[in-house]
């Protein structure tokens, strides 16, 4: 990293001298903008070398020998130097300078780079601008890999900011990686000069637990176990320490307090470290209870009589940082058991404790029989009530409903009973049973609270049949509860109304038996016309043209940011849970009632989850904003499957930890920029869906730049499509 700057130095100073004569001619030092002033420099060369260095333009030199550095010219007396000019006035020749062009264009080096707060992923840019700079679009972060532990392919990762941002945080680097993080300067006559840092993240808790040790042979005294290796993405594998623990003293495990075996004794722990291993050295057997010294700790003899638990610790060290991880039995106490059963215990439990288990399971059997003999007479009680009630009342429900997340159903207790499905129905729009035809061959898929089929709704005094989409549902077959959950998902429906860009309710129809909730009807999902447009066209990989693509994109905005005003949180949006409808318009569904699969199985959404449900923390308005930027690598990737060499139970651990969905090679900065301006890790700071709409608008309407292009590039390959990483086996509802 040294040689760079001192080629560059060697550079510049090459190029100046080749620029000594670049004379401009004889200027009155009255202009615009900063100058600087050059002490002790003796030549002419000098003055041109030291305003170069310093990324000035100009170069002015008095007559009296004075040096100064500038960006702007003022007024030009003569093509002649001042001493050599016959028309300029005597009186104003003291202010007039000879001035020469540096050769520089571009903007500076940011001044007081400094890079604070360290973490594990985390660092604090913080900059000042350039002492010497004409006009600045944007500044440019990279994140250079210089060394990395981790297995994943190193990603250097950039961020583009805005002129007047001085101040940001990198907050998707690797644990223990060290990184030379540059800074630099966009401007329209191009790149300016850069500043650097080389740092190095801190380790992070292994990410991989120890595998539990293989039992070779218990010869009492002594254990010979096996240890296998351990991966780990977050540090270096240091060693590996191998813990005892007594398990007939069921004591609480505690690590802050793991110690040697004297030390354990003399403070009455049932749990000690007998060795700390090398990782080159774990291939062999390894014998507990030998009376040898590995590291700093001693190998004591076993009891026989003892029953132990075995357990073992990764450790990983750098830049005098430790971090541990151990395996499950640290924590559950499931570690590998090794119990030394007497043979008089073999022969089975006594007699009293037999007889004692006998009769608690006579009794818990008979109050199981009990049970169920009351649940089905109270059941046929509250059948034939229901058959007394009049067909009008077959989705009443009585009493106050609590209102749950997503919906405005209803909000206070009320002191008498309501029929709440009388209340919501003065709400949709009634359509008549011999206007609506539903097809119970064609299958669409299945709902919560029913099937879900195709259909057609002929219009009143008109010949005109819309395809529509019917939900069946049965309300004699609904609990309680489920009437109230679904009733809930209606209200989502009803308060959405219309909108271009989400799916819509038609209508209800009622039957003496059945009720048909009527939704708009689109026959493909967005992921389906995705994944059709890989196309391999002359010099193009998509028959979807790029404009179409953004058009999408700005369309499912509007629909979330109808969504977000509606104070509905969606949780569930990726490109399965969109479909177009004619005219190629995209209408977001899975929401509310909107929600059927077909087939077998049903998405798995974890790929297009923020990182705060990793944390436990409830669904908020910005998490739908981070699953729309997955939505959006999605659109771009043709469907390919988000983090698609990341399986899904390392998804959580991964994204917490910083992964983030890289920067296809065919996408702009300023595309990808939005999408991590989605993926911040402080809720708070992310867009808006109207703002992200403005954000995508302004990229389609700029046809100069092209941020998103299909067109084949050597070596392309398509982001690969994995269904079983998408999809999970549908539960029974």
């Amino acid at each position: 990293m040294k040689i760079l700057p001192v080629l560059l130095v060697l550079f510049m100073l090459n190029f100046v001298f080749s620029l000594e004569n670049t004379f401009l001619g004889c200027y009155n030092n009255i202009s615009p903008g900063k100058r600087i002033s050059i002490e002790q420099y003796r030549s002419k060369t000098e003055c041109i070398k030291e305003c170069f260095t310093k990324y000035y333009r100009y170069s002015f030199i008095y007559n009296e020998g004075n040096c100064m550095c500038g960006n702007y010219l003022g007024e030009q007396i003569s093509n002649d130097t001042c001493s050599e000019c016959e028309t300029c006035n005597p009186n104003i020749k003291i202010n007039l300078t000879d001035t020469y062009a540096t050769g520089n264009l571009v903007p500076g080096p940011p001044k007081n780079f400094v890079i604070s707060n360290i973490t594990e992923s985390h660092v604090r840019l913080t900059w000042q601008e350039p002492e010497s700079f004409v006009e600045i679009s944007k500044y440019r972060i990279r994140a250079i890999v210089i060394h990395t532990y981790s297995s994943y392919s190193p990603y250097s990762p950039q961020w583009l900011y805005s002129n007047n941002t001085f101040q940001t945080e990198l907050i998707t680097l690797l644990p223990a990686t060290k990184y030379n993080i540059t800074l630099s300067t966009i401007s329209p006559d191009g790149d300016g000069a850069l500043v650097f840092r080389v740092i190095e993240t801190k380790i992070d808790t292994p990410d991989s637990e120890p595998a539990k040790p293989e039992i070779i042979e218990n010869r009492g005294h002594q254990i010979d176990i096996k240890l296998l290796p351990t991966s780990n993405n977050n540090g270096p594998v240091t060693s590996y320490k191998v813990i005892v623990v007594n398990e007939d003293l069921n004591q609480d495990f505690d690590q802050s307090i793991l110690t040697s075996y004297h030390e354990a004794n003399r403070n009455d722990l049932s749990y000690y470290i007998t060795a700390e291993l090398n990782p080159k050295d774990i291939n062999k057997v390894f014998t507990i209870g030998d009376g040898q010294t590995y590291g700093p700790y001693y190998n004591a003899p076993l009891d026989p009589d003892v029953n132990y638990n075995i357990i073992v610790a990764l450790i990983s060290r750098l830049n005098g940082i430790e971090k541990i991880k151990y395996s499950n039995g640290a924590v559950t106490g499931g570690g590998v058991s090794i119990l030394n059963v007497s043979d008089d215990q073999v022969g089975g439990d006594s007699p009293a404790v037999i007889i004692g288990l006998s009769i608690a399971i006579g009794l818990l059997t008979f109050m199981l029989i009990a049970g169920i003999i009351g649940f089905i007479i109270l059941k046929s009680r509250v059948v034939n009530r229901r058959h007394r009630l009049s067909d009008n009342q077959e989705l009443t429900l009585q009493g106050p409903m609590i209102e749950v997340e997503n919906n405005g159903y209803i909000h206070e207790d009320e002191p008498i009973p309501v029929n709440h499905y009388r209340n919501l129905k003065q709400r949709v729009r009634t359509l008549p049973s011999n206007q609506l035809k539903v097809e119970p061959t064609n299958l669409l898929g299945v709902g919560r609270y029913g099937r879900v089929n195709s259909a057609l709704f002929q219009e009143k005094d008109t010949d005109t049949e819309i395809p529509v989409t019917a939900y069946t549902i049965q309300d004699k077959k609904m609990s309680q509860e489920t009437r109230k959950a679904m009733l809930e998902e209606l209200d989502i429906l009803i308060k959405v109304g219309k909108h271009e860009n989400t799916i819509g309710l038609v209508g209800m129809c009622e039957t003496s038996h059945l009720i048909y909730v009527v939704l708009e009807h689109a026959s493909l999902n967005l992921k389906d016309v995705l994944l059709g447009s890989r196309d391999s066209l002359p010099g193009r990989f998509s028959n979807m043209s790029e404009a179409q693509a953004l058009s999408i994109a700005v369309q499912i905005a509007k629909g979330m940011a109808h969504l977000d005003a509606c104070k509905i949180i969606h949780k569930q949006l990726c490109a399965r849970s969109v479909v177009i409808s004619s005219g190629n318009v995209p209408k977001i569904t899975s929401y509310g009632l909107a929600q059927y699969f077909s087939h077998n199985k049903i998405p798995d959404y974890t790929r297009w989850k923020a990182v705060e449900i990793f944390k436990n923390h409830p669904y908020n308005r910005k998490s739908d904003v981070w699953s729309f930027a997955c939505l959006l690598w999605e659109i771009c990737a043709l469907g390919g499957t988000p983090y698609g060499s990341v399986a899904n139970n390392e998804i959580p651990d991964k994204i917490l930890k910083g992964l983030r969905l890289p920067q296809l090679q065919y996408i702009d900065h300023d595309f990808y920029q939005i999408m991590l301006d989605c993926w911040q890790l402080d809720f708070d700071e992310r867009p808006t869906f109207m703002q992200l709409v403005d954000s995508l608008e302004n990229l389609k309407e700029n046809t100069i730049v092209s941020h998103l292009n299909f067109k084949l590039f050597p070596n392309f390959q398509y982001e690969q499509f994995y269904p079983d990483m998408e999809l999970a086996v549908r539960p029974v509802f």
